[in-house]
């Protein structure tokens, strides 16, 4: 009799688990799914806490949006049952609303899996570390990629299931955004401690989403981390209608075999079963430089041909050596 209570209580163990996790997929799924379409990106970031003695705050605001806005069109394949990738397109347009020609760019893209079995820790100024993840079930990992698709920053958490909204929170190591180097002209510092929060509004909301960040600029060195300063940040994205993101969608129609092949160079690579170290070839630009050239002399090209493919790969295989540590 106990031995048959006893697996009776096993079996309702196993059913709780088992829908708890079919929940926690269907949540995220949802989720991310609705983070796709037309939206205005409005960007904001300030810096509030000086962590290290004689530091003063820079005083700026970073607000992409003051003399332009900044548009997005993101979409989502998805790779597996648990697996969708969030491709976006950034593009801007004047105040009147009209295109900024060639502005259109592959932002980032975001792998998001469900119980993803590895991710990538960012350990130092193009160092990333492999880290196993099959212990601890149940969680969302995001994947943010740099613009040619390579390692940036991962985290792993799960997607709320008791709030209106559903929200995703998690903290990470992460290098120094590009928005600091490229725009504000920053080089004191090298690595960001990043506290992210997104929250997904949905249809209640006009389908608009946030991400709110806590982070602490960081100089990594020889000597270790130490804190800068504490940012606060955030990134709204406020829906439009489709028809505003137009030149995003066509610019992505064009380019979508090329980066399917990218993403599928890049998975093979990363597998997991290592760190993965990056140099800086001195006289050479970024890596994601070479990778638009690239991708423009791909235009046009017929990558559904097997010998096309292979020699494509080759050549992307070949830029992404060239930047790899031996």
């Amino acid at each position: 009799m106990r031995s048959t209570l006893g697996l009776l209580l096993l079996l309702l163990a196993w059913l709780s688990a088992a829908g708890a996790d079919e929940t926690q997929l269907a949540r995220g799924r949802q989720a991310v799914q609705s983070m796709t379409g037309c939206y205005l990106v409005d960007y904001s970031y300030v810096e509030v806490e000086s962590l290290r003695p004689g530091y003063a705050r820079d005083p700026r605001v970073y607000d992409v949006n003051r003399d332009k806005s900044a548009k997005e069109w993101i979409t989502a394949e998805a790779l597996s049952p648990r697996r969708i990738r969030l491709q976006r397109i950034l593009f801007l347009s004047d105040l009147g609303g009209g295109l900024r020609a060639g502005t259109e760019i592959r932002h980032q893209s975001e792998d998001w899996e469900y119980e993803a079995p590895f991710l990538y820790d960012f350990m130092a100024p193009l160092h990333w570390q492999a880290r196993d993840l099959r212990a601890t079930p149940g969680l969302w990992t995001r994947r943010v990629t740099n613009l040619d698709d390579g390692l940036r920053y991962q985290c792993p958490a799960r997607w709320s299931e008791d709030r209106a909204y559903p929200e995703w929170s998690c903290s990470n190591y992460a290098p120094i955004p590009g928005r600091e180097t490229r725009d504000m002209g920053r080089s004191d510092y090298q690595t960001l401690q990043r506290g992210t929060r997104i929250v997904v509004y949905g249809a209640a909301k006009g389908g608009s989403w946030l991400e709110r960040q806590d982070n602490v600029k960081t100089i990594h060195d020889d000597s270790g981390r130490t804190p800068l300063v504490r940012e606060l940040g955030k990134t709204w994205y406020v829906r439009l209608p489709d028809s505003e993101c137009a030149a995003g969608r066509a610019f992505a129609e064009r380019r979508q075999a090329f980066w399917a092949l990218l993403r599928e160079t890049w998975d093979g690579l990363l597998d997991g079963t290592g760190p993965f170290v990056e140099r800086a070839p001195p006289g050479q630009p970024p890596r994601f430089v070479r990778m638009f050239d690239l991708e423009d002399d791909a235009l046009g090209r017929d990558l559904s041909d097997p010998a096309i493919r292979q020699a494509t790969r080759a050549r992307i295989l070949e830029i992404i050596g060239e930047y790899r540590a031996p």
